[in-house]
């Protein structure tokens, strides 16, 4: 990649990364579901789910269960 491109997932990475350094409910996933290097990352979180077009933090909601 040269340096004019702009890498979509490495801005969303970076601010995953200091969303997650500030969040108190911040807990990390088991290693093997870890998307970021960083290991506090939302990215990384026990509490992030995943949706079509990126994740939404599940912290504080009640867990839907069959």
């Amino acid at each position: 990649m040269s340096g004019n491109e702009h890498d979509p997932y490495s801005s969303e990475d970076l601010l995953a990364v200091e969303q997650a350094s500030r969040c108190s409910s911040f807990r990390p996933d088991v290693e093997e579901e870890w998307v970021s290097d960083e290991p506090v990352s939302c990215l990384n979180c026990y509490f992030r789910r995943w949706t079509s077009d990126s994740y939404h933090c599940m912290a504080g909601k009640p867990e839907i269960t069959d």
